[in-house]
């Protein structure tokens, strides 16, 4: 019999002889639930460990280029024999504000009180006219910073130089000299809002974050 291990989860290949029991049967994946706003999560039957993938919010962008960071990472197997329900947070996108002004930071996504990461912070919020840095995480087997947002770059409304911090799940579209706002639904869970091209024009709105929860026998 051979066993392959990701993350502290150990699957068989073995042939299947009998009907499935959840007294003696593991390592079998049960369902993944993905969590794009804050709620609960309820155990399935027969569940006794879970994977928790989560990023917190990205944050938010001022204009000329200075973008928001993106929200921490973290990973983490848990044993769940003991557990009915857990709380689950998902943090928002930062605000985006005009030149020079304060971008918001993203908020913090968790599992219960087992594993969290921060938001990004959002432009301007570490140095003047600065991306924001990424956020933070902790509590996970994996723990991983988010990207820092650009700085200040002057385009003369040309091109956009602009982007948000990428998270563990990807990056956004800069903005440019047609389309200041990009659509978040380009961007990826956690990624920091890109800075406008234009100093009359605001920057964008960091992409909120996201819990994903593995269920195993």
């Amino acid at each position: 019999m051979t066993a392959y291990l990701y993350s502290g989860i150990t699957y068989s290949n073995a042939t299947q002889t009998s009907k499935f029991d959840s007294n003696d049967e593991s390592g079998n994946l049960l369902s993944v639930q993905q969590f794009d706003a804050s709620g609960t999560w309820t155990k399935p039957a027969g569940c006794k460990t879970v994977f928790v993938q989560l990023v917190g919010g990205g944050g938010g962008a001022a204009s000329y280029n200075e973008s928001g960071g993106a929200g921490g990472y973290a990973e983490k197997v848990i044993d769940v024999t003991g557990v009915s329900t857990v709380s689950v947070t998902v943090g928002g996108g930062g605000g985006a504000v005009g030149y020079y002004a304060v971008g918001g930071n993203g908020g913090t996504s968790s599992f219960g009180a087992y594993v969290s990461a921060t938001g990004g912070y959002g432009a301007n919020q570490n140095y003047s006219h600065s991306g924001g840095a990424g956020g933070t995480a902790s509590g996970g087997d994996l723990n991983i910073r988010g990207g820092i947002g650009t700085g200040h770059g002057n385009t003369n409304g040309r091109e956009a130089v602009g982007r948000g911090g990428m998270s563990f799940f990807g990056g956004c579209r800069g903005s440019s000299h047609s389309t200041n706002t990009p659509n978040l639904n380009d961007a990826a869970p956690g990624s920091g809002g890109p800075g406008g091209a234009m100093q009359n024009w605001s920057g964008s709105n960091g992409k909120a974050g996201v819990v994903i929860v593995y269920s195993y026998t």
